[in-house]
């Protein structure tokens, strides 16, 4: 198995979006959210009921390694609102970098930690990703790099 697809975990989403959870999106304090970092041996539900890291299915799978610590790193907000590209909305994070790992990793789970490590998104790295003694960095894309979606046609 393989992580083939970003996605929101729907729980997470669907009490967000009806106020039922407090979390806020745009909140710049270092640590409300968290990056885990994992392989394609795990096999996400994006349906689960109170997803998590580290309950099941979440709880298997995360890479491992030198220079890497299970739960992963802090995330800060850079970005959540408007994209340049007209009816866009995106939510990017500060570029987070592990130094001297030696590593695998397909994909990058957010988690809020302060909600019982409630995981809000799974990102994929469109295949498998390795360092060997060096920096596994990501650096999200400007225009929404952890997550973005149109919100209405334009036409």
């Amino acid at each position: 198995m393989a992580i083939t697809q970003d996605a929101w975990f729907v729980d997470t989403f669907t009490k967000l979006m009806r106020q039922t959870i407090t979390l806020d999106p745009g909140g710049t304090t270092p640590g409300l959210f968290k990056g885990a970092l994992f392989t394609g041996t795990v096999v996400p539900d994006f349906n689960q009921s109170n997803p998590a890291y580290g309950v099941s299915p979440l709880n298997a799978g995360e890479s491992s390694g030198p220079g890497y610590t299970a739960g992963g790193m802090n995330l800060t907000v850079a970005s959540f609102g408007t994209l340049t590209a007209t009816n866009k909305v995106g939510w990017r994070f500060n570029t987070v970098t592990w130094t001297a790992t030696t590593l695998s990793s397909e994909g990058l789970l957010i988690y809020v930690p302060s909600l019982s490590n409630r995981a809000a998104v799974l990102r994929s790295f469109d295949g498998v990703k390795t360092t060997s003694d060096g920096d596994f960095e990501i650096a999200f894309d400007t225009e929404g790099g952890a997550w973005r979606v149109v919100l209405r046609n334009t036409a």
